[in-house]
């Protein structure tokens, strides 16, 4: 049986209550029956009830997308200069290696005012020589090109052009640039447009109509909704992008990395290749939280299976910040072949187990003490799925060792830190 409880969350700070309209304390979370395998859903547009024009997105984010965008750390201060800069530094400090491939623009790229044919305009001051240019020089070093715009009429800044009504037009242009990515944002929709409709209908045929413009661009992009928690993405995401968020905007505290874990971890179930929970980009390296938070929060996203966006500057990031984010065996967890995210076996008294299985037959298990105190947290091969063999391997994939174990899966757990293992059944000796 279960031993998921009613957990009370972080406490949010004033402003993100009024603006968001939810409660100051997150409580009552709720959990369905906690059992595995959760099903697979189909990957081709007819089986999962796809309109045929999304289908071609299917091939694309079958592991969780991993790269780089620099909202966290410059916000709207991006560049051409800026752009290429942390594309040369992913090469170079061997996250490309690990894995990372996008270089992603966010907001504050293009101009309020579209042009005389109704285009998207990148701001001159920022991109003299456009946007293409720009995605040539992150391709010609082996990786990807992403951008960001809004499902509104502006940016959420209201600084910069949104898309509504121009979504055909927005993907044909993003395509002829040589976009691999498309982040779209959800501020500053005309809701008045459409009486008699929910906000979820809005949202949902909205992301629809920009998915079904992208996959008629004639490129393949994959495509990530940044929809408000309200909307429910995780209900109906899986038949229209890659990945949606599940919760607020990060920021670099760890009440706001609790905050997006919890309220991510509960949809394990509707996560598969090609479709992702996204609990928001990484703050690693930001300098808000301790060297020990920043690897929790990398463990657990890892065990979310969820994209790993780093959000840093890459150009000036300390030994501990590059060493995280560049922990292959994590890394592997994340992008597991299997797909599923990684669900929670207990969290009492803020002590939290979670397990993913992998594609070896291993599981991966993290530790997690959200709490304040150093604690001892244990769970049992037979509680996270394993089946009964005589002992089995223990592979801690921060420090690296290994041990054995007739069941017993514990560790002394430092406040706000984590202990994660993959677990493999050994074969008897006999």
């Amino acid at each position: 049986m279960s031993s998921i409880q009613h957990w009370v969350g972080p406490r949010l700070p004033h402003w993100m209550a009024r603006a968001s309209g939810i409660a100051l304390i997150v409580v009552g979370l709720s959990w369905p029956a906690l059992t595995w395998p959760v099903p697979i859903l189909a990957t081709t547009g007819i089986a999962a009830g796809l309109p045929a024009s999304l289908a071609a997105a299917d091939a694309l984010a079958q592991t969780p997308p991993m790269g780089w965008n620099g909202f966290n750390r410059f916000l709207r201060d991006v560049s051409e200069a800026r752009v290429e800069a942390q594309a040369r530094a992913l090469v170079a400090s061997g996250m490309q290696a690990a894995g990372y491939e996008y270089v992603n623009l966010d907001g504050g790229w293009d101009l309020l005012q579209r042009g005389p044919q109704g285009e998207l305009q990148p701001d001159p001051a920022k991109f003299p020589h456009g946007i293409k240019p720009v995605a040539d020089y992150v391709h010609s070093l082996g990786l990807k090109f992403g951008i960001y715009t809004s499902a509104g009429v502006t940016n959420c800044a209201t600084h910069s052009a949104g898309s509504y009504g121009h979504f055909q037009q927005d993907a044909a242009a993003f395509a002829s640039w040589g976009v691999d990515y498309v982040k779209l944002d959800w501020c500053r929709v005309p809701y008045r447009n459409y009486p008699g409709m929910s906000r979820q209908q809005v949202s949902r045929m909205l992301a629809t109509e920009m998915g079904s413009a992208i996959a008629t661009s004639g490129r393949a992009m994959v495509y990530d909704i940044n929809f408000e928690a309200d909307d429910t993405p995780w209900m109906w995401g899986a038949k229209v992008a890659n990945m949606w968020r599940t919760g607020q905007d990060s920021q670099d505290r760890w009440w706001s990395m609790v905050f997006n874990f919890t309220h991510n971890v509960q949809h394990y179930s509707h996560a598969q290749p090609g479709a992702w929970n996204d609990p928001d980009m990484l703050e690693i390296g930001n300098g808000g939280m301790t060297a020990v938070e920043y690897q929790s929060e990398f463990s657990l996203w890892a065990e979310m299976a969820a994209p790993l966006i780093a959000g840093t500057d890459l150009t000036s990031m300390s030994d501990v910040t590059q060493n995280i984010l560049t922990n292959k065996a994590v890394i592997a967890v994340d992008q597991d072949a299997l797909g599923l995210q990684g669900r929670p076996v207990s969290n009492a008294g803020g002590h939290w187990v979670l397990v993913k299985p992998l594609t070896s037959g291993a599981v991966a298990v993290v530790l997690f003490n959200s709490t304040d105190r150093a604690a001892a947290i244990s769970t049992t091969a037979s509680q996270v799925g394993m089946a009964r063999t005589y002992a089995y391997r223990m592979t801690d994939l921060w420090s690296h060792e290994e041990s054995d174990t007739a069941g017993l899966i514990s560790a002394r757990v430092p406040a706000h830190g984590v202990a994660m293992y993959v677990v493999s059944g050994l074969a008897s000796a006999n």
